[in-house]
C-alpha cells in the first residue's frame, strides 16, 4: 500500500513493466482486506485492538516531510511498515511522547496496549502472508497491473541487478475518478 502517510491515499495503483531482464523480481499480491476479516474471525479482540489502535506513517525524503495519524476504520486497510512512524506513547493528560521502547512505570496501561497491538499486528501480518493466499507473477515488459491500493498489498522478491535491468513505472488513480468515470463509460454502452 503506498501514500498511507496524505490525507486522501490513492485508491488505485498501476504498475506497468518497462523492462525485466533480470533473474527474480517475482511481484507479490496478497488481500489485506480478507486477511483482517480472518482476523476477525479467528481472533476477534485482536481485531479490535487492529481497529482501534492509532498508528502514524511517515515520509521523509528530500526534505519533504508528511505525517499523518490514522485511527484505523477498517473499511480499507493500512499496512506499510517502510513508512510507519515510531509509536507515541500517552504519558497522561492527553501528552504523547515517544519513540517506543523508552517509557516510565506510569506508562503501563499504554504499554499493554502496545504490546497487545503488536500481539494482533504479527497475527495479522501472518495471515497476509501465507504462501496460499499470495499472488505472485513476474511482469513480463509491456504488461500492466492494476488493484486496489486501499485492500491489496504489494511487495516483490529479491533480483539480481548485476544482469540485465528491472524498470516498472507506477501511477496512482484516486477512486472518486475512477467509480465517476466508470459510470459515464457504463452510461454510455447501455
Amino acid at each position: 500500500m503506498d501514500l498511507l502517510y496524505v490525507d486522501n491515499p490513492p485508491g488505485f495503483q498501476i504498475l506497468h513493466c518497462l523492462e525485466a531482464s533480470t533473474q527474480g523480481g517475482e511481484s507479490l499480491f496478497s488481500d489485506a482486506l480478507r486477511a483482517v476479516d480472518k482476523v476477525a474471525r479467528l481472533r476477534p479482540e485482536y481485531y479490535a485492538t487492529l481497529e482501534n489502535f492509532p498508528v502514524t506513517y511517515k515520509y521523509h525524503n528530500n526534505r519533504q516531510t508528511d505525517d499523518l495519524l490514522k485511527k484505523p476504520s477498517i473499511k480499507a486497510v493500512n499496512w506499510s511498515p517502510p513508512f510507519q512512524a515510531p509509536f507515541l506513547v500517552n504519558t497522561g493528560g492527553g501528552t504523547f511522547k515517544g519513540p517506543y521502547p523508552y517509557y516510565t512505570q506510569e506508562q503501563s496501561d499504554d504499554v499493554a496496549a502496545f504490546r497487545t497491538y503488536i500481539e494482533a499486528i504479527r497475527f495479522f501480518k501472518m495471515q497476509l502472508e501465507m504462501d496460499h493466499v499470495i499472488l505472485e507473477r513476474k511482469l513480463e515488459p509491456g504488461m500492466a497491473v492494476i488493484f486496489n491500493n486501499r485492500r491489496i498489498v504489494h511487495a516483490r522478491r529479491a533480483f539480481e541487478n548485476q544482469a540485465g535491468e528491472r524498470w516498472l513505472r507506477g501511477a496512482y488513480i484516486d477512486t472518486d475518478v475512477f467509480r465517476s468515470r466508470l459510470r459515464v463509460l457504463e452510461a454510455e454502452n447501455r
